[in-house]
């Protein structure tokens, strides 16, 4: 993260940025960045001078895990529950799955390394910064549970690592793509393949680049994509162009009164 970013204060935030009024956070999202993007496209010819480059807005940690429960529980059938608990430069992750004829819920920390949702990539990752705690697992088989209790104990003692990576490996493809990734201490999250195309839409004119945890919300960094904002499309193509002009509109009540 720049020196730049770090620098904005709270104040700056509520100058330069949105509280989202929405039960959806994705609805939020676009709903603040349109409202701002409509702004810079009907004044266009005062701003050219002094465009924004960046613009903040924030979701409550509420919205996050409304948008994860839609985009990620109601799609992958082995997650059962995934939810985060938002603190101040971190995160909490709670997951429940069943999987491979066990029911388990872990929970772990991270930092966000990565926020970026743009025309390519939709895509968060996650830098783990402790153990995995198992809350609980349970298996059908009376032999399973105390065995896998054993095999994580053993995981973490002869090998030295975190059962985590091991565990998300388990994990089902999904139209050919692992559901998460994990690589090194770091899960990726590609939540690309289950966003909607009017979402994807809007991520033409502006992308999100960066995001910061904070105490119960998340704040987003913003760039909004002028040459699609100010033409719609072709950053070559006329801003005014001929549906614009007014005297079609006579022209065609004229035809209408011929008619």
């Amino acid at each position: 993260m720049n020196n730049a970013y770090k620098s904005h204060t709270q104040a700056e935030f509520e100058q330069t940025g949105f509280a989202f009024e929405n039960e959806n956070l994705l609805d939020s999202i676009t709903a603040s960045i349109q409202n701002t993007l409509t702004s810079i496209k009907q004044s266009y010819t005062n701003t050219a001078g002094d465009l924004i480059d960046e613009i903040y807005v924030t979701g409550s940690q509420e919205q996050v895990n409304d948008a994860l429960n839609e985009y990620v529980v109601q799609n992958v059938d082995m997650v059962l529950d995934l939810h985060l608990e938002l603190l101040d430069g971190f995160l909490r992750l709670y997951c429940t799955a069943d999987l491979l004829d066990m029911h388990l819920s872990v929970a772990c920390n991270f930092k966000l390394t990565e926020a970026r949702l743009d025309r390519h990539v939709q895509r968060f990752a996650f830098e783990q910064i402790s153990n995995t705690d198992i809350i609980a697992l349970h298996s059908k088989s009376w032999w399973k549970t105390p065995a896998i209790y054993f095999a994580i104990s053993a995981y973490r003692t002869l090998l030295r690592k975190d059962p985590l990576p091991f565990l998300l490996s388990l994990s089902p493809k999904l139209k050919g793509k692992p559901f998460i990734e994990y690589k090194g201490n770091i899960i990726y999250l590609e939540i690309g393949r289950w966003l909607p195309d009017d979402i994807k839409g809007y991520l033409k004119k502006a992308q999100v680049n960066h995001g910061v945890v904070k105490k119960e919300q998340i704040v987003l960094k913003v760039q909004p994509n002028f040459g699609d904002i100010l033409s719609f499309g072709d950053s070559n193509s006329p801003i005014i162009t001929e549906k614009d002009n007014p005297n079609k509109a006579d022209d065609k009540d004229e035809e209408k009164e011929k008619a």
